[in-house]
Protein backbone atom coordinates (compact mmCIF):
# COMPACT_ATOMS: atom_id res chain seq x y z
CA UNK A 1 0.00 0.00 0.00
CA UNK A 2 1.74 3.28 -0.67
CA UNK A 3 1.64 5.61 2.04
CA UNK A 4 0.41 9.20 2.11
CA UNK A 5 3.44 10.79 2.02
CA UNK A 6 4.05 8.76 -1.44
CA UNK A 7 0.64 9.98 -2.61
CA UNK A 8 1.60 13.61 -2.11
CA UNK A 9 5.07 13.15 -3.89
CA UNK A 10 3.58 11.73 -6.81
CA UNK A 11 0.68 14.41 -6.89
CA UNK A 12 3.32 16.96 -7.03
CA UNK A 13 5.34 15.22 -9.63
CA UNK A 14 2.37 15.11 -11.52
CA UNK A 15 1.38 18.69 -11.45
CA UNK A 16 5.05 19.73 -12.14
CA UNK A 17 4.93 17.15 -15.29
CA UNK A 18 1.55 19.14 -16.49
CA UNK A 19 3.23 22.94 -15.50
CA UNK A 20 6.94 22.22 -17.23
CA UNK A 21 5.42 20.45 -20.30
CA UNK A 22 6.99 17.28 -19.30
CA UNK A 23 4.91 14.48 -20.66
CA UNK A 24 5.58 10.52 -21.20
CA UNK A 25 5.69 10.18 -25.28
CA UNK A 26 1.78 8.55 -25.11
CA UNK A 27 -0.65 9.30 -28.51
CA UNK A 28 -4.18 9.30 -28.87
CA UNK A 29 -4.89 10.28 -25.28
CA UNK A 30 -7.00 13.34 -26.57
CA UNK A 31 -10.93 13.33 -26.34
CA UNK A 32 -11.61 12.80 -29.76
CA UNK A 33 -10.22 9.43 -29.21
CA UNK A 34 -12.05 8.65 -25.78
CA UNK A 35 -14.33 5.77 -26.16
CA UNK A 36 -15.92 5.17 -22.59
CA UNK A 37 -14.39 5.56 -18.97
CA UNK A 38 -12.80 7.65 -16.77
CA UNK A 39 -11.00 10.10 -19.19
CA UNK A 40 -7.09 10.67 -19.26
CA UNK A 41 -6.21 14.18 -18.72
CA UNK A 42 -3.37 14.58 -20.72
CA UNK A 43 -0.09 12.70 -21.69
CA UNK A 44 1.51 14.54 -18.73
CA UNK A 45 -0.88 12.71 -16.18
CA UNK A 46 0.28 9.51 -16.76
CA UNK A 47 4.08 10.73 -15.84
CA UNK A 48 5.40 8.83 -13.10
CA UNK A 49 2.71 5.51 -13.26
CA UNK A 50 2.75 2.39 -14.18
CA UNK A 51 0.53 2.08 -17.63
CA UNK A 52 -0.83 -1.61 -18.63
CA UNK A 53 -2.20 -1.24 -22.47
CA UNK A 54 -4.92 -3.55 -23.60
CA UNK A 55 -4.64 -3.56 -27.50
CA UNK A 56 -7.86 -5.54 -28.49
CA UNK A 57 -11.02 -5.53 -31.08
CA UNK A 58 -14.00 -5.64 -30.91
CA UNK A 59 -14.86 -8.27 -33.05
CA UNK A 60 -12.11 -10.06 -31.25
CA UNK A 61 -13.39 -13.86 -29.28
CA UNK A 62 -10.38 -13.69 -26.98
CA UNK A 63 -10.25 -9.77 -26.88
CA UNK A 64 -13.79 -9.87 -25.40
CA UNK A 65 -13.03 -12.84 -23.24
CA UNK A 66 -10.34 -10.84 -21.38
CA UNK A 67 -12.28 -7.68 -20.67
CA UNK A 68 -13.40 -8.84 -17.29
CA UNK A 69 -10.47 -9.91 -16.01
CA UNK A 70 -8.69 -6.67 -16.92
CA UNK A 71 -11.55 -4.96 -15.11
CA UNK A 72 -10.63 -6.89 -12.14
CA UNK A 73 -6.94 -6.03 -12.00
CA UNK A 74 -8.31 -2.08 -12.13
CA UNK A 75 -10.19 -2.56 -9.75
CA UNK A 76 -7.45 -3.95 -7.67
CA UNK A 77 -4.75 -1.73 -8.42
CA UNK A 78 -6.64 1.93 -8.47
CA UNK A 79 -5.37 3.00 -5.42
CA UNK A 80 -1.59 2.40 -7.10
CA UNK A 81 0.04 4.58 -9.10
CA UNK A 82 -1.74 2.75 -12.10
CA UNK A 83 -3.35 3.53 -15.19
CA UNK A 84 -4.91 0.81 -17.83
CA UNK A 85 -5.82 1.78 -20.84
CA UNK A 86 -8.19 -0.17 -23.25
CA UNK A 87 -6.46 0.26 -26.63
CA UNK A 88 -8.78 -0.70 -29.32
CA UNK A 89 -7.85 -1.12 -33.12
CA UNK A 90 -10.59 -2.60 -35.11
CA UNK A 91 -13.31 -0.34 -36.85
CA UNK A 92 -14.18 2.88 -34.79
CA UNK A 93 -17.93 1.66 -34.02
CA UNK A 94 -17.83 3.68 -30.91
CA UNK A 95 -21.24 2.19 -30.10
CA UNK A 96 -21.20 -1.18 -30.54
CA UNK A 97 -17.65 -0.72 -28.46
CA UNK A 98 -19.45 1.23 -25.74
CA UNK A 99 -22.54 -1.51 -25.80
CA UNK A 100 -19.91 -4.66 -25.18
CA UNK A 101 -17.87 -2.71 -22.66
CA UNK A 102 -20.68 -2.12 -21.02
CA UNK A 103 -22.05 -5.38 -21.21
CA UNK A 104 -18.65 -6.93 -19.68
CA UNK A 105 -18.89 -4.40 -17.03
CA UNK A 106 -15.77 -2.31 -18.39
CA UNK A 107 -15.01 1.06 -16.28
CA UNK A 108 -11.50 1.61 -17.48
CA UNK A 109 -10.69 4.12 -19.57
CA UNK A 110 -10.76 2.88 -23.78
CA UNK A 111 -9.13 5.00 -26.48
CA UNK A 112 -9.01 4.34 -29.98
CA UNK A 113 -5.69 3.27 -31.64
CA UNK A 114 -4.26 4.88 -28.16
CA UNK A 115 -0.21 3.92 -27.12
CA UNK A 116 3.30 5.22 -26.72
CA UNK A 117 4.00 7.38 -29.21
CA UNK A 118 7.02 6.07 -30.65
CA UNK A 119 8.31 2.76 -30.74
CA UNK A 120 4.74 1.28 -29.56
CA UNK A 121 5.39 -2.65 -29.31
CA UNK A 122 1.79 -3.11 -30.72
CA UNK A 123 2.45 -1.22 -34.45
CA UNK A 124 4.14 -4.29 -35.86
CA UNK A 125 1.56 -6.90 -34.33
CA UNK A 126 -1.49 -8.13 -36.49
CA UNK A 127 -3.17 -10.54 -33.90
CA UNK A 128 -4.90 -9.10 -31.00
CA UNK A 129 -5.26 -8.98 -28.28
CA UNK A 130 -1.77 -7.74 -27.37
CA UNK A 131 -0.58 -6.33 -24.23
CA UNK A 132 2.47 -4.15 -22.52
CA UNK A 133 3.38 -2.70 -19.58
CA UNK A 134 5.43 0.59 -19.15
CA UNK A 135 6.97 1.48 -15.75
CA UNK A 136 6.92 4.57 -13.87
CA UNK A 137 10.36 5.43 -15.87
CA UNK A 138 8.60 4.92 -19.55
CA UNK A 139 10.34 1.57 -19.71
CA UNK A 140 8.43 -1.13 -21.37
CA UNK A 141 9.04 -3.93 -19.09
CA UNK A 142 6.80 -6.06 -20.68
CA UNK A 143 4.92 -6.89 -24.28
CA UNK A 144 3.15 -9.91 -25.35
CA UNK A 145 -0.42 -12.18 -24.63
CA UNK A 146 -0.13 -13.18 -21.47
CA UNK A 147 -2.47 -11.77 -18.49
CA UNK A 148 -0.84 -13.79 -16.33
CA UNK A 149 2.50 -12.47 -17.41
CA UNK A 150 1.56 -8.86 -17.61
CA UNK A 151 -0.14 -8.94 -14.73
CA UNK A 152 3.24 -10.23 -12.98
CA UNK A 153 5.70 -7.29 -14.58
CA UNK A 154 2.61 -5.03 -13.66
CA UNK A 155 3.32 -6.01 -9.98
CA UNK A 156 7.06 -6.04 -10.53
CA UNK A 157 6.82 -2.35 -11.81
CA UNK A 158 4.60 -0.86 -8.85
CA UNK A 159 6.74 -2.32 -5.57
CA UNK A 160 9.75 -0.64 -7.99
CA UNK A 161 7.93 3.16 -7.14
CA UNK A 162 9.68 4.72 -4.34
CA UNK A 163 11.75 2.02 -3.07
CA UNK A 164 15.17 2.18 -2.83
CA UNK A 165 17.02 -0.38 -5.20
CA UNK A 166 17.40 -4.05 -3.92
CA UNK A 167 21.05 -5.42 -4.07
CA UNK A 168 20.05 -8.88 -4.36
CA UNK A 169 15.99 -8.64 -5.41
CA UNK A 170 15.10 -11.86 -6.45
CA UNK A 171 18.28 -13.98 -5.05
CA UNK A 172 17.62 -16.21 -1.89
CA UNK A 173 20.92 -15.88 0.22
CA UNK A 174 22.23 -19.09 1.28
CA UNK A 175 25.95 -19.54 1.07
CA UNK A 176 26.04 -15.77 0.98
CA UNK A 177 23.65 -15.07 3.42
CA UNK A 178 26.44 -13.16 5.70
CA UNK A 179 26.65 -10.50 2.90
CA UNK A 180 23.20 -9.61 3.27
CA UNK A 181 23.81 -6.51 5.65
CA UNK A 182 26.74 -5.42 3.45
CA UNK A 183 25.08 -5.65 0.13
CA UNK A 184 22.88 -2.50 0.32
CA UNK A 185 22.79 0.58 -1.65
CA UNK A 186 24.02 3.27 -0.88
CA UNK A 187 26.84 1.30 1.15
CA UNK A 188 30.35 0.54 -0.61
CA UNK A 189 30.61 -2.69 -1.95
CA UNK A 190 33.26 -2.41 -4.21
CA UNK A 191 35.83 -4.88 -1.86
CA UNK A 192 32.83 -7.50 -2.20
CA UNK A 193 32.28 -8.06 -5.90
CA UNK A 194 35.93 -9.83 -6.67
CA UNK A 195 35.07 -12.22 -4.19
CA UNK A 196 32.12 -12.74 -5.71
CA UNK A 197 33.16 -12.56 -9.26
CA UNK A 198 35.76 -15.56 -7.93
CA UNK A 199 33.35 -17.57 -6.44
CA UNK A 200 31.13 -17.96 -9.81
CA UNK A 201 34.10 -19.66 -11.35
CA UNK A 202 34.74 -21.90 -8.66
CA UNK A 203 33.72 -25.18 -9.17
CA UNK A 204 31.44 -25.63 -6.25
CA UNK A 205 28.47 -25.50 -8.65
CA UNK A 206 25.59 -24.34 -5.62
CA UNK A 207 28.10 -21.94 -4.48
CA UNK A 208 28.88 -20.59 -7.69
CA UNK A 209 25.32 -20.46 -9.39
CA UNK A 210 24.38 -18.12 -5.92
CA UNK A 211 27.29 -16.00 -6.92
CA UNK A 212 26.30 -15.49 -10.22
CA UNK A 213 22.63 -14.16 -9.49
CA UNK A 214 24.23 -12.09 -6.63
CA UNK A 215 26.02 -10.22 -9.49
CA UNK A 216 23.52 -10.51 -12.11
CA UNK A 217 21.10 -8.66 -9.77
CA UNK A 218 23.64 -6.02 -8.54
CA UNK A 219 23.96 -5.13 -12.17
CA UNK A 220 20.21 -4.91 -12.43
CA UNK A 221 20.17 -2.70 -9.37
CA UNK A 222 22.80 -0.22 -10.95
CA UNK A 223 20.92 -0.57 -14.17
CA UNK A 224 17.67 0.23 -12.66
CA UNK A 225 18.91 3.04 -10.51
CA UNK A 226 20.52 4.96 -13.07
CA UNK A 227 17.12 4.86 -15.02
CA UNK A 228 15.16 6.16 -11.79
CA UNK A 229 17.76 9.16 -12.24
CA UNK A 230 17.17 9.70 -15.71
CA UNK A 231 13.69 9.79 -14.87
CA UNK A 232 13.97 12.26 -11.74
CA UNK A 233 16.57 14.40 -13.11
CA UNK A 234 13.61 16.05 -14.90
CA UNK A 235 10.59 15.39 -12.35
CA UNK A 236 12.65 16.12 -9.12
CA UNK A 237 16.23 17.14 -9.50
CA UNK A 238 15.89 17.20 -5.68
CA UNK A 239 15.72 13.32 -5.17
CA UNK A 240 17.75 13.14 -8.30
CA UNK A 241 20.71 14.10 -6.32
CA UNK A 242 20.44 12.53 -3.29
CA UNK A 243 19.73 8.99 -5.35
CA UNK A 244 23.10 9.80 -6.87
CA UNK A 245 25.20 10.60 -4.11
CA UNK A 246 24.29 7.03 -2.88
CA UNK A 247 24.55 5.89 -6.03
CA UNK A 248 28.45 7.72 -5.98
CA UNK A 249 28.76 5.28 -2.74
CA UNK A 250 27.76 2.23 -4.06
CA UNK A 251 29.32 2.48 -7.64
CA UNK A 252 32.08 5.38 -7.50
CA UNK A 253 33.45 4.11 -11.06
CA UNK A 254 30.08 4.56 -12.90
CA UNK A 255 29.55 7.66 -11.09
CA UNK A 256 32.74 9.40 -12.26
CA UNK A 257 31.21 8.06 -15.82
CA UNK A 258 27.85 9.37 -15.73
CA UNK A 259 27.27 12.05 -13.19
CA UNK A 260 30.48 13.75 -12.04
CA UNK A 261 30.63 16.27 -14.40
CA UNK A 262 27.39 17.24 -14.55
CA UNK A 263 26.68 17.45 -11.18
CA UNK A 264 27.03 21.28 -10.39
CA UNK A 265 24.67 22.01 -12.91
CA UNK A 266 22.21 19.51 -11.34
CA UNK A 267 22.83 20.29 -7.68
CA UNK A 268 21.74 24.46 -9.05
CA UNK A 269 18.98 22.86 -10.86
CA UNK A 270 17.84 21.25 -7.63
CA UNK A 271 18.51 24.37 -5.29
CA UNK A 272 15.61 26.30 -8.12
CA UNK A 273 13.50 23.27 -8.21
CA UNK A 274 13.25 23.64 -4.19
CA UNK A 275 13.05 27.62 -4.00
CA UNK A 276 9.86 26.82 -6.71
CA UNK A 277 8.54 23.68 -4.61
CA UNK A 278 8.37 25.85 -1.33
CA UNK A 279 6.63 29.02 -3.59
CA UNK A 280 3.82 26.37 -4.72
CA UNK A 281 3.54 25.06 -0.57
CA UNK A 282 3.44 28.79 0.56
CA UNK A 283 0.51 29.70 -1.59
CA UNK A 284 -1.42 26.52 -1.11
CA UNK A 285 -1.46 27.63 2.59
Amino acid sequence: MMTIKTKRILAVLCALCLDAGFAQPWRNIEAGDWVCGPHIKSPASLAGKVVLVDVWGVHCPPCRELLPRLEQLWESFRDKPFVLIGSHRQERDEELIKKLVEAKGVKYPVYQNAGLAEDDPADKQRSLPYMYVVNHRGKVVYKGRSDREATEALVNALTEVGLTPNLVAGVSLVKYKNLEKQLVFGKPIATILPRLESAAKSKNATAADEARQILAAIDKARQNTQDEIDYLKELDPVAAVKLIMQFKVTWPDAFDASYKSGMGALVAKAKAFKAEQAKRESKGK
